[in-house]
């Protein structure tokens, strides 16, 4: 491993993260990204991969660092997979030993770990673990010290505390996942990425870094935190599960006046939605230029759904919204639709937006997050960071659901409208 490896992994991984204004105006791996896609390099053989990397080197010098190193490391660790889904950990550790940039150095350890655990997750769990483990100390030190690393940090954690959790280390699932808990306003940014990209049949509530955090804290002693993250999943729509309500029950019954408590969380965080509720009202206004009636919404469950006229999947599940909007709006249902649009000018916004309308055929309220986005950011607001994500509230305005991606937003959206309403 080059001088490179051996370096500060703590600065390394730092700086990978970074958005510098080098790496912005860095585009040397341009005429290599052409090439790969001009030979369709993830097309080929395991042999052809390899001659293309040794070609390429001779038409396209490698440095140490810099994004066309990070491209070939890329490369390497396509290579590398290669020979682990064909049997050969050998090879494999071979061309990951090859990988020297920052960027390379995390992607091929995740590939290579996430393929461990699928192959056997007991077997190699503890394998996976202590191959990660000087990384992840890495960037926890450097989190703890000044809050630097955070975007490695998070991308770090979903597969390592899986390998923790196989091997039961309770105390240190605990340990890694409190400062990004606290630091990110209990949540986990990779939590969104993890639910949109995983189909809703293979979604578990075990790859929730906030449910895991949450069990951990019960599991070292610490029920009323336990119950405190548990609840605050449930209660903001994050996960409704039966599991995750019995979770609830089971810590509550730990603590002394443990119903009360929650009682209590429930209480605070209601009372927090239906200040946003309210301030929602008294800052926005409808695609007619009108001011949001709430009181006309009364009564009935309310879907706020945050799309764009940009967001090709938040269209593409309008269809479908529009499907049960005509079968439940007479039972009790309404929706809120809540843009946010990417132009530069406030005008060329506002037209795409009403475009975006008129094209899909909206029939329910519109609202432009963009407009008076400085008396109130819905987005910001509802914690929405993932598009399309679609918010569902009960009678009283209390959250009750949560749906980030079309899959989720579409199929397990509905089933829950037909549980409320198909009585």
């Amino acid at each position: 491993m080059n001088n490179m490896i051996k370096n500060s992994l703590l600065c390394m991984l730092c700086l990978v993260f970074t958005a510098t204004a080098f790496a912005q105006r860095d585009t040397s791996d341009l005429p290599l990204v052409h090439k790969i896609v001009e030979k369709k390099y993830y097309r080929g053989s395991t042999e052809e991969k390899i001659s293309f990397i040794k070609e390429s080197q001779k038409e396209f010098p490698e440095p140490e660092e810099g994004k066309l190193a990070a491209q070939y490391d890329m490369l390497r660790a396509e290579v590398m997979m290669d020979y682990l889904k064909a049997g050969n950990k050998t090879e494999a550790e071979k061309w990951r030993a090859q990988v020297h940039t920052r960027e390379g150095w995390i992607k091929t350890n995740l590939l290579a770990g996430a393929f461990l655990l699928k192959e056997d997750e007991k077997g190699n769990a503890a394998i996976v673990e202590a191959r990660l483990r000087p990384m992840v100390d890495s960037v926890s030190n450097a989190f703890r010290k000044d809050g630097s690393c955070w975007e490695a940090y998070s991308q770090m954690m979903p597969l390592y505390i899986k390998s923790l959790r196989i091997l039961d280390k309770q105390d240190r699932i605990a340990y890694y996942l409190e400062p990004l808990y606290k630091a990110y306003g209990r949540s986990f940014p990779s939590d969104v990425k993890t639910r949109t990209l995983t189909k809703p049949q293979d979604y578990k509530l075990t790859d929730n870094l906030s449910y895991n955090y949450g069990k951990s804290l019960a599991a070292t002693g610490h029920p009323k935190e336990a119950l405190d993250v548990l609840a605050h999943m449930y209660l903001t729509g994050v996960e409704v599960s039966e599991e995750i309500q019995a979770d609830i029950n089971a810590e509550s019954a730990k603590i002394p006046g443990g119903a009360a408590y929650f009682k209590h969380i429930t209480d605070s965080v209601q009372q927090i939605d239906k200040a946003k509720l309210t301030a929602f009202a008294a800052s926005k206004q409808d695609v007619n230029g009108k001011a949001v009636d709430f009181k006309a919404l009364k009564g009935k469950y309310v879907l706020l759904d945050f799309w764009g006229s940009w967001c090709k999947p938040c269209r593409a599940s309008h269809p479908h919204l529009k499907e049960l909007y005509a079968k439940y709006k007479d039972k009790g249902f309404e929706i809120i639709g809540i843009a946010s649009e990417m132009a530069p000018t406030a005008e060329k916004r506002h037209e795409l937006w009403t475009t975006a309308i008129k094209e899909d055929g909206l029939p329910w309220l519109q609202v432009l997050n963009n407009e008076y986005i400085e008396k109130f950011n819905a987005a910001k607001e509802y914690n929405v960071t993932a598009y399309p994500t679609k918010i569902l509230l009960d009678r009283d305005g209390n959250i009750i659901g949560r749906y980030v991606g079309n899959g989720n937003g579409g199929e397990a959206f509905g089933n829950r409208l037909e549980q409320l309403l198909d009585k």
